[in-house]
């Protein structure tokens, strides 16, 4: 397995592993309001949040910037339930609100930290940090679609299928992700 691969892979990992389930969570959060026809625009809202996150990874990583870990511990739970709150606003639920891709890549920011550490780990003592940040960042924009793909397909199966409304899945999802947030800040309180 080349390097590129082995950090391709890692970057996947990095989204599905269900130990570090606060970004699947977050990615059930931003996606909760969406249709399976609708793919094209949270695809977009997902890459924004990439985007977001890999600036952050890459400045925590190369040292440029340093940020207090056990802060940005409590801060993801926050983002996932500001979003929670958030899609069960009028503005929330509006998937051609434009606001949503600002707090994608504010929360984007605030997720790149929380892996910066373990990033920087993964990347001591390599001679060319970049070339494992790229083949990872793709990795995780992989693995988030992976992940939105089967979000989706639950959520046409109950909305389609078995005929859940939208506003209730929603509401449904939206609620767990609120519930689960909060115990994750709780347990994260710097």
């Amino acid at each position: 397995m080349s390097d590129f691969q082995l950090y391709f892979w890692l970057g996947i990992d990095h989204i599905t592993d269900l130990n570090g389930y606060d970004h699947m969570v977050f990615l059930i959060a931003l996606s909760s309001i969406y249709l399976f026809k609708q793919w094209k625009k949270l695809f977009w809202l997902i890459t924004f949040f990439t985007l977001a996150h890999s600036t952050t990874l890459a400045l925590a990583g190369f040292d440029v910037v340093s940020v207090n870990g056990r802060l940005i511990e409590f801060l993801i739970p926050t983002t996932i339930f500001v979003t929670g709150i958030f899609n069960l606003t009028k503005m929330g639920q509006d998937v051609k609100s434009k606001i949503k891709y600002w707090i994608a890549g504010l929360f984007g920011l605030i997720h790149g930290f929380g892996f910066s550490l373990e990033f920087k780990k993964i990347v001591a003592g390599e001679p060319d940090t970049l070339m494992i940040l790229l083949p990872f960042n793709l990795g995780v924009e992989v693995g988030q679609i992976i992940v939105i793909l089967s979000i989706l397909t639950v959520s046409f199966i109950f909305q389609r299928i078995i005929s859940i409304k939208s506003r209730d899945w929603n509401l449904v999802i939206s609620g767990a992700v609120i519930g689960i947030s909060l115990v994750l800040m709780l347990k994260n309180w710097p």
